[in-house]
């Protein structure tokens, strides 16, 4: 895929009661969780997203909220984006964590830059000869 599938991953925050939960960050006291997807749970993600599993290599499982703007590891937060696509957009959360970080934006205001890209990505991927490189709009 091309995008999150908005029936799938429609994002969710992490809160002090997730057993991932680090601490708050930044003067807005954003709630952190730490990194934690299984091995099942990406399986789960690549099956649910029709992924075969052949090319589940050409993927990674990504946060569609990341974790530095308060986004959870729930099933809901997680879609399999293409290697190609995120070749793309390599700086975009380096850039955007670093604007929050600064205090120039706000976690709405980076969440919406972060959104805007993964929902209607500005730049797209060259496709390969490979099979596992199709991507669907």
């Amino acid at each position: 895929p091309l995008v999150p599938d908005s029936q799938l991953t429609t994002g969710s925050f992490c809160t002090e009661q997730d057993e991932d939960f680090v601490e708050h960050r930044y003067e807005e006291q954003i709630p952190y969780c730490e990194r934690n997807v299984t091995t099942s749970e990406k399986k789960s993600i690549y099956k649910k997203y029709g992924i075969p599993e052949a090319c589940w290599g050409r993927y990674t499982i990504d946060h569609f909220y990341p974790l530095f703007l308060g986004g959870s590891n729930h099933n809901d937060n997680l879609w399999p984006e293409h290697k190609l696509l995120k070749q793309t957009r390599m700086n975009l959360e380096v850039e955007t964590y670093r604007l929050l970080k600064e205090g120039k934006i706000n976690q709405a205001e980076a969440l919406k830059r972060i959104r805007d890209e993964k929902l209607s990505p500005t730049s797209m991927p060259v496709e390969g000869d490979d099979p596992c490189d199709r991507l669907d709009p």
